[in-house]
């Protein structure tokens, strides 16, 4: 613990030279502000980024296996038709052989699944049983491909943010032959609220069906080719009974998807698979971004810690002589050494407090900034900035750290200065 005068000695000395206190704070406080608005903003790239890819889409799905067709001839241990093992030799029957696309079943029971996820843990934030599949919009002569979903409207809002983004009708209160499309397909379609789009599923069934909501929520794969409608209509689209054949999950943390899916797969009949799955590039993208954000980070600190050891070596330099008389008034090592320890600290709070709160400034100034407006007058801010109290504090405490270490070299060779030898040689 610092003693009455070791605070006393690092106190004036810093006073007294204003000029390399200024620069030193000066210093410091540019490589916090740097740290914190680089950091910020790298963290909000990568936010917007997993948003962009994630936001419109559900974090782990659980859908039916697809099932491949067989002939009876390529499976296993096959007999002949009547159960016999097939003779060795025999009329060879030759004719066309069909290739059969493959197909995906139902989920039947799905509130039992629903159910179990839902109180599968604090991990799960929203899960939306759907009968959705590929299908067309038609109007007149123009006809779109869609992605038609049947849901039910507030627990498919916990997937992708609808109600919130709705420009103009309703969509959690969808009803019996209602839709909500995105604006974009609506302007493509040129339909309006209240107007009537025949939709049709891949397959060829369809029905009439009356636009109630349009909404923009940012993303292009949703705003230019979804169909939402209540489930009972989606399950008729696709003649799925009572059946579904997709349940969304919303996680609180994207990137621990592919566990939650691992987990879920040990208590769930039906295949379950995660995001990540088929976003390889972008966690390899994701993780290069973070490598160079610590970099970044690296290289400011390095160039912080520097600065505060040259001027702690002026300062060293300047004041031999008085630390000569100290030493040879009692001051002893430990004393001296603390003394430029606590000149490094308190370099680096008042840096690093100035530093961060400037940068803190700075970026909410920024966030502020408004980029240009959509076709729809949506606006989102030109700076995508993730500023969280932990990476202020962390800054802080960091650049204090730096200053202790940053100190140690001129500290020491404070600390072994012959008072004898600087008192004769003036």
């Amino acid at each position: 613990m610092p003693d009455r005068l070791s605070w006393s000695v690092a106190w004036r000395g810093l006073i007294r030279s204003k000029r390399l206190t200024a620069l030193t704070l000066v210093v410091l406080s540019v490589s916090v502000i740097l740290v914190v608005f680089l950091t910020a903003l790298i963290d909000g790239l990568e936010r917007d980024l997993v948003e962009e890819t994630t936001g419109a889409i559900a974090h782990v799905v659980i859908e039916p296996r697809e099932r491949e067709p067989i002939a009876w001839w390529e499976q296993e241990d096959v007999g002949a038709p009547d159960g016999g093992p097939l003779p060795d030799d025999g009329p060879l029957y030759l004719g066309e052989r069909t290739t059969l696309a493959s197909e995906k079943g139902s989920i039947d029971n799905w509130q039992r699944w629903s159910r179990l996820v839902d109180a599968f843990g604090p991990e799960i934030r929203g899960v939306s049983p759907a009968a959705q599949g590929q299908g067309f919009a038609i109007r007149g002569e123009n006809r779109e491909a869609v992605r038609l979903y049947g849901i039910e409207p507030r627990r498919y809002d916990q997937l992708v943010p609808i109600q919130d983004n709705l420009v103009e009708g309703r969509f959690y209160e969808l009803g019996p032959g209602e839709i909500a499309i995105g604006y974009k397909l609506a302007e493509t379609m040129g339909v309006g609220v209240g107007d009537r789009l025949t939709i049709n599923t891949a397959v060829g069934t369809g029905r009439s069906m009356r636009v109630v909501g349009l909404f923009d929520t940012g993303f292009g794969g949703v705003d230019n080719t979804t169909v939402l409608m209540r489930l009972g209509d989606g399950q008729s689209l696709f003649g799925l009974g009572s059946s579904i054949n997709a349940i969304g999950i919303e996680v609180a943390d994207v990137f621990q998807a592919d566990r939650v899916a691992e987990q879920l797969q040990r208590q769930i009949p039906y295949s379950v698979t995660s995001w990540i799955a088929d976003n390889e590039r972008l966690l390899r993208a994701l993780e290069g971004q973070g490598r160079s954000s610590d970099l970044i980070i690296f290289f400011t600190a390095v160039a912080a810690a520097f600065a505060i050891a040259s001027i702690l070596i002026v300062l060293v330099t300047n004041k031999l002589q008085e630390i000569g008389i100290l030493k040879a008034m009692g001051a002893t090592r430990h004393q001296i050494r603390t003394v430029f320890a606590l000149q490094g600290a308190l370099l680096s709070l008042a840096g690093g407090g100035l530093g961060s709160t400037v940068g803190v400034a700075v970026v909410k100034l920024l966030s502020t900034v408004e980029g240009p407006p959509t076709a729809s007058g949506r606006t989102e801010p030109l700076f995508p900035f993730e500023l969280s109290p932990e990476l202020v504090v962390g800054t802080v405490i960091g650049t204090v750290l730096i200053g202790l270490v940053a100190s140690l070299i001129p500290a020491s060779r404070a600390s072994k200065v012959d008072p004898i030898e600087v008192i004769q040689n003036g």
